[in-house]
């Protein structure tokens, strides 16, 4: 249905971005309704979209099969960024109706949002966010968030704002493998690449809660500012999330929200200003159709979900994983665009194999030495390790100040099982020609040469990995000071040299019309990758691939929160994300 995106032109003259709070300076990036070849959905003068934030908005262009059947396809994330920026310039459209709930998105990905969201202000229209809570009693921080870069704040009566602040959890699972018999064997370069710790270790260590300490005090900052500077609260914001969550009577009193009504209410309300119509985001966009022709093109490749090697796995139909072949043969095909201009890396990745990052890090290297064409790398929620590895390909780094990226270090590993077998009564023999041979076995622990040379493997990646930060980067700080698997936020990162700007997608393709030097008021062509499948092709992947159709995806579907089980798919990473859940 939403295909159509992925060959649009688009005319581009202004920037909006963040400094501090979320401000205008020198132009405003907008898509031009002047340009020939768009058609809308036909509409009347003074029509409000709307726009449901409580659906979800995938970074992958590709809806899934399970979204087709079901009928929950929905705008992708950068579909959903375009449309509101092309509705900017549209007369037709004067203002914008947001539902925010629970929203799916990553907080970087809502400061995304908020830009947009601010771009369309800045043309002089009207936004207006509604709520039936702002999360679920708590955690709700994200939501409201998003909607004090609104106009206007209301709220269901009787409803909560869950402005109750960050909460980190992290599992530690040590102590429960102990009882049956299972040794967690991992080594890490270095203290603070903690995400083998849930399985080692049976409490937080020093290092590990230093990192998650400071990464819980950035993100809170980053509410504070934009919030503090987007209302006029009447209490100290830090006071206000210590007295949440709080009903939208008391918001109101605190100027969190500037009233309450029904949503019936509001919608009368909207109409007595002025309002002639409302209509769905989706539609709008769905409206839309482009201009054919051989224009000046941008790629964008999305890199979304863990890496690995081989195939992007498909979940019914919808890619979440980043396979290194597909990625590979993605980039064969972006060479073969004609009047190619620029490349944007939209990655949404907490990390995975480091051989599959490697292999896609030089894949996109080759590419800019044998076609000089720029990539430019717009980090979404998370580029994290093997995620952050890969962003060193470009040519220049956007991220988000909630953006989570570096984590500039490895791990390995296995799980040893021989206490369990001895539990259940079952006994291993072991045959080996060579001394190494049992080496990955996980029916016995590494022997102190397996040990060593083990360790001797996980020093050379490291090694190799913080080569290509120093070869690619100009860090204002040893290199030592910034890796040994920190992780950073999008702002610090910024601070000490890991990206470039503070910024989005937005952001991004107006570096990609600088550095590909297209003309800010020209037409141009946007394709997307990987591209998207048609619903046979859904099909028949899930037919083929019928006996791997994971048991956690109808879990997940069924409202079944499997995150901490997934924590031990995990193992068969080198660099790779986390192991903590961010409540915000």
């Amino acid at each position: 249905m939403f295909s159509i995106w992925q060959k649009i032109t688009l005319g581009l003259h202004k920037l909006c971005t963040f400094t501090g709070g979320v401000i205008l300076f020198g132009v405003v990036v907008y898509i031009l309704t002047a340009i020939s070849g768009y058609s809308a959905l036909s509409v009347p003068d003074n029509t409000y979209l709307i726009v449901d934030f409580n659906r979800n908005f995938p970074e992958a262009e590709n809806a899934g099969l399970w979204e087709e059947v079901t009928g929950e396809e929905s705008l992708s994330f950068s579909q959903l960024l375009m449309t509101i920026e092309f509705a900017a310039n549209d007369s037709r459209i004067s203002g914008l109706v947001a539902k925010i709930n629970n929203t799916s998105l990553e907080p970087a990905q809502v400061q995304d949002v908020a830009r947009a969201v601010t771009l369309f202000k800045s043309s002089g229209k009207k936004t207006f966010a509604y709520s039936q809570g702002f999360g679920s009693l708590g955690q709700g921080n994200m939501e409201y968030y998003l909607a004090s870069f609104f106009d206007k704040i209301y709220m269901q009566p009787h409803t909560y704002i869950g402005l109750t602040g960050i909460n980190i959890e992290i599992p530690f699972f040590r102590n429960a493998l102990n009882k049956i018999g299972v040794t967690p064997e991992f080594y890490a370069r270095h203290e603070y690449k903690n995400a083998m710790a849930a399985l080692t270790d049976s409490k937080i260590s020093a290092a590990y809660r230093e990192e998650m300490s400071s990464l819980a005090r950035s993100l809170m900052e980053e509410l504070e500012l934009d919030i503090s500077n987007n209302r006029s609260l009447k209490k100290p914001f830090m006071d206000i999330v210590n007295e949440a969550p709080l009903t939208a009577d008391r918001g109101r009193k605190l100027n969190l929200i500037d009233g309450t009504f029904y949503a019936s209410e509001l919608e009368k309300m909207l109409k007595t200003e002025g309002a002639a119509d409302f209509v769905n985001i989706n539609d709008y966009a769905a409206a839309l159709y482009p201009n054919e022709g051989n224009l000046p093109t941008i790629a964008v490749l999305n890199l979304f979900g863990e890496i690995s090697e081989g195939k992007n796995e498909d979940d019914f139909g919808s890619s979440m994983t980043i396979g290194s072949q597909s990625v590979l043969e993605d980039i064969e095909n972006i060479r073969k665009i004609k009047n190619l201009k620029a490349v944007i890396l939209r990655i949404n990745s907490p990390g995975g194999s480091y051989n599959a990052a490697d292999e896609i890090y030089f894949a996109l290297k080759s590419f800019k030495e044998e076609t000089k064409i720029p990539v430019i790398v717009s980090q979404s929620a998370y580029a994290a390790s093997g995620g952050y590895f890969i962003s060193l390909a470009g040519d220049y780094i956007f991220a988000e100040p909630m953006t989570i990226t570096g984590s500039i270090g490895v791990l390995g590993g296995k799980i040893v099982l021989r206490d369990l077998w001895q539990k259940l009564g079952v006994n291993w023999s072991q045959i080996n020609q060579g001394q190494n041979a049992g080496i990955l076995s996980v029916n016995k622990p590494f022997s102190p040469a397996e040990k060593k040379i083990f360790n001797a493997s996980l020093d050379e990646v490291y090694q190799d990995f913080t080569a290509k930060v120093a070869a690619n980067r100009k860090l204002s700080q040893p290199l030592d000071k910034v890796a040994r698997g920190r992780i950073w936020t999008g702002r610090q990162a910024q601070k000490l040299g890991l990206v470039d700007e503070l910024g989005g997608s937005t952001e991004a393709f107006l570096k990609a019309l600088e550095i590909g030097k297209i003309d800010k008021n020209q037409q141009i062509k946007i394709l997307y990758y990987p591209k998207t499948k048609s619903f046979g092709e859904k099909l028949t992947d899930l037919l083929t691939n019928a006996g791997s159709v994971r048991a956690e995806k109808i879990m997940e579907r069924s409202g079944v929160d499997i995150t901490n089980f997934k924590l031990f798919k995990r193992l068969q990473y080198d660099t790779i994300l986390l192991p903590f859940n961010i409540n915000m």
